[in-house]
């Protein structure tokens, strides 16, 4: 399968619940890690799932909806994207590996959640970025709430697309 291929045919039949273009690059090329291994939380149609596939061998895409989870199941045909059927709270404590790079693009009022489950499966350098900051700022306040808690956490929101927060370790 060529990746670049299907992502034009994605945005070809553009909509607006996919990560723009823009902050989907930004993503991938901010990631300098060696043995890159991505959790994305929020699937979709696939459409980031391609992005980072381009990056990594080694995704693991959750996503709720059920019609989500068959159509992107069939855009990524021929990546090595895992794709899980579930609600993110409950799959990622059980999930038995580390991630270096995590993408939230879920359930905004959940983002918070999601970071705290995060936290316990993340490698010692990490990258987590979090898109619609901007666009949806008072549904994400729990996230805020949690960025607050977590002293070794930094953060910086990058006004990108639909707003992007780039979270790291503090150093």
């Amino acid at each position: 399968m060529e990746i670049d291929k299907k992502i034009e045919e994605l945005e070809s039949i553009r909509t607006r619940l996919n990560i723009p273009r823009e902050t989907i690059e930004l993503i991938v090329n901010s990631v300098f890690f060696d043995n890159v291994k991505i959790l994305e939380i929020g699937t979709f149609n696939g459409y980031s799932s391609l992005w980072l596939s381009k990056i990594s061998n080694d995704v693991l895409t959750i996503e709720i909806n059920a019609d989500s989870v068959e159509n992107a199941k069939k855009n990524l045909e021929g990546t090595s994207v895992e794709v899980v059927l579930g609600d993110a709270l409950e799959v990622i404590p059980a999930l038995d590996k580390k991630f270096n790079v995590v993408l939230i693009d879920a359930a905004k009022h959940e983002y918070g959640a999601y970071l705290e489950k995060i936290l316990g499966k993340l490698e010692d350098d990490f990258l987590i970025f979090v898109d619609n900051t901007i666009s949806h700022g008072e549904k994400i306040t729990s996230l805020f709430e949690v960025l607050n808690k977590h002293s070794e956490l930094e953060w910086k929101e990058i006004g990108i697309g639909k707003g992007l927060i780039v979270i790291k370790k503090s150093l």
